[in-house]
Formats: C-alpha cells, sequence, structure tokens
C-alpha cells in the first residue's frame, strides 16, 4: 500500500505527484497527512451514516474525538447509537437562515437543503422539516478551539450557503474535505480567496490546507488541476443532467 500512495503523493517530502488519489487510499493518506495523530478533532459536517463512507469513523477509532453534524433524525439515532462523537442534530447554513425551519429533501445521502438534488436524474423524495445553525455557532457552542484538524464538509450542493454561515480565517481547520462536483468554480474560489490552496482530490472530495504550508505540487498534478477545473467544467455539466 506504501509504494501505491508514494505514486500519488508522497508525505515525506510533501510532494503531490498526482491531482487525484483512489478513494480506496483516502483513510489511509488522511491518517499519514496528520502523521498518524492519535487524538486529534474532527467536525463532519453532513455525518450521514455512523460507518458507510464516513470521514470521521476511521479516525475516532484511532482515538479522535469531534463533532458530527447530521439533520437526518433516522441517522442521528444511528449516530448515537454506534458513534463516540458529539451528534449535532442540525443542518448548517447561512446567517441568515440561522434557527430557521427550512425544508430538506430527504433521501439519504444525496438529503439535501436545495430546492433540487445534485444529480436531476433521480427522483425528488419526501421534504422533511430541518432546524438549522451557521457552523460557527455550533463550532462556538461546542467549544472547538481554532485550528482544529479536520473539517468534512458534504451537504449535496449546499455548501456555499453554508460558507456565509463560516468565519473560516477565525477557525482556519488544517485540512478541509470539501465535496465538490466542479460543476462550476464557486467552492474552490472561495477557498483561494480565504487563503487555502487545493492539495489533491480523492473521489469527489477536494483537500484544501492552509496556503502557508511546505507542499509542492508536481507539474503533472498542476495540468491535471487545470483539466478538472476549468476544461472539464462544461462537459461535466451537461454529463450530470
Amino acid at each position: 500500500m506504501k509504494n501505491e500512495i508514494n505514486s500519488y503523493i508522497n508525505f515525506d517530502t510533501k510532494l503531490v505527484l498526482k491531482n487525484k488519489i483512489p478513494p480506496k487510499i483516502e483513510q489511509e493518506c488522511v491518517q499519514k497527512f496528520f502523521e498518524n495523530n492519535k487524538d486529534g478533532i474532527f467536525v463532519d459536517v453532513g455525518a450521514n451514516d455512523p460507518y458507510i463512507d464516513s470521514q470521521s469513523f476511521h479516525l475516532e477509532q484511532l482515538g479522535w474525538s469531534g463533532l458530527l453534524i447530521e439533520p437526518l433524525p433516522d441517522m442521528c439515532e444511528l449516530l448515537r447509537k454506534h458513534r463516540k462523537g458529539a451528534v449535532i442534530p442540525y443542518a448548517c447554513s447561512s446567517s441568515e437562515n440561522h434557527k430557521k425551519i427550512l425544508p430538506l429533501i430527504s433521501f439519504g445521502v444525496c438529503s439535501t437543503l436545495e430546492t433540487k438534488l445534485i444529480h436531476s436524474n433521480k427522483l425528488k423524495k419526501e421534504t422533511i422539516q430541518i432546524e438549522t445553525r451557521t457552523l460557527d455557532s455550533i463550532l462556538e457552542d461546542n467549544k472547538i478551539q481554532p485550528n482544529f484538524d479536520l473539517l468534512s464538509i458534504d451537504i449535496e450542493g449546499h455548501e456555499v450557503e453554508l460558507f456565509k454561515g463560516f468565519s473560516i480565517k477565525k477557525w482556519k481547520p488544517k485540512l478541509i474535505l470539501l465535496e465538490d462536483h466542479v460543476l462550476n468554480q464557486k467552492k474552490h474560489n472561495y477557498m483561494i480567496q480565504n487563503d487555502y490552496q487545493l492539495l489533491l482530490r480523492s473521489g469527489l472530495n477536494s483537500w484544501y490546507i492552509p496556503k502557508n504550508n511546505k507542499w509542492k505540487i508536481s507539474l503533472k498534478a498542476q495540468l491535471e488541476f487545470i483539466r478538472k477545473y476549468y476544461i472539464g467544467i462544461l462537459f461535466r455539466k451537461f454529463k450530470i443532467k
């Protein structure tokens, strides 16, 4: 596994060789990024299932603690039963939406506060009423300290609204895993404007780290980024429909 990882990213020399790593090595790469730290802090926004495709369960097994932010009542029940992290039963949105009751399309891992699903070919399912909070308020209420380790955001297209209630320069997580279908550059531009840089991608997740770091990106990885974030956007918009 180490040789396979090193063909994509070298954690010893802090060099990214390819822009995208396969999902099967994502969790090990996250652990290596944090140098196998046993007591880190995670904030998992859109935690969903306790185990399946979880960005935080493997870290919790190592000894990490953190917040599991999930609006779906059935998922909250499972998280309370099977996970150690604090379960926060709200949806994250903008300051304007703070403490409002909003309709959420309930469709498992694709559930969203947006008016339609990202994959428009999927049939719209039931809508339930969910209470919202800003991410700022959740972090403050749960006494999370700035510069915490991992922030994972997977809320099916509502990320830009979340940003409007999140003071990223105050909290400055060490690593942000941001789900992005890259249909446009809105999320990426927000991260760049707030002094983060793209490290790599794994599956639909973009890895962002603060700019003041020692990581280097190979020419091959830079060209792959240009293809993904510029050339490919027009084709992807048609494909997702």
